[in-house]
């Protein structure tokens, strides 16, 4: 919760900044600073709220959808049944309404992977052929092996490497309360 010497704060601001406020001492600039931390209290203030609005919404949200999960099943189970007492008199029949179909679909017969169990195993047996290695930058070794020599970055060895260029420097402002 925010203070009321910070809730003070915050009044003045408005009546500042319409006047076109300009900083021209450390004491002004420590109110600005003053200002800047109650307005950062605030939206802590406003964030907490959304929050509790938020969190309250979810859970209603996730009660619902709970709720018509079940009722879902239930349907789905009994439309299953249906299609599945009909195809015993007709192989081909499917469930067809303005509202939706239901209709199987075979799935061939194929393997499953636990990737992890998979890739442990693979590794224990020495078998790497069968395992995908992702390619990356190493930055930090390039950036050593190499400098910036006419806007190219070329290595020790003279190589030049395309797609590396000089960030110039640069400078922001950083807000510590």
């Amino acid at each position: 919760m925010m203070n009321e010497l910070l809730k003070d704060e915050l009044k003045t601001v408005n009546e500042r900044e319409s006047e076109g406020f300009k900083i021209s001492t450390l004491q002004e600039a420590d109110w600005a600073m003053r200002k800047l931390k109650a307005m950062d209290a605030q939206d802590d203030g406003f964030k907490a709220t959304a929050k509790a609005d938020i969190d309250e919404t979810n859970a209603w949200l996730n009660r619902k959808l709970t709720e018509n999960q079940a009722s879902r099943e239930y349907f789905k189970g009994l439309l299953q049944d249906y299609l599945y007492e009909q195809r015993k008199t007709d192989k081909k029949f499917k469930i067809d309404t303005p509202h939706g179909t239901v209709s199987t679909r075979k799935t061939p017969a194929g393997l499953k992977y636990e990737d992890a169990v998979v890739l442990k195993s693979l590794h224990d047996q020495g078998v790497e052929q069968f395992i995908r290695v992702k390619q990356e930058i190493n930055k930090k070794d390039l950036k050593k092996a190499g400098s910036i020599i006419n806007g190219k970055f070329v290595l020790e060895d003279g190589e030049i490497i395309a797609g590396v260029t000089e960030k110039p420097a640069s400078e922001s402002v950083k807000y510590t309360f």
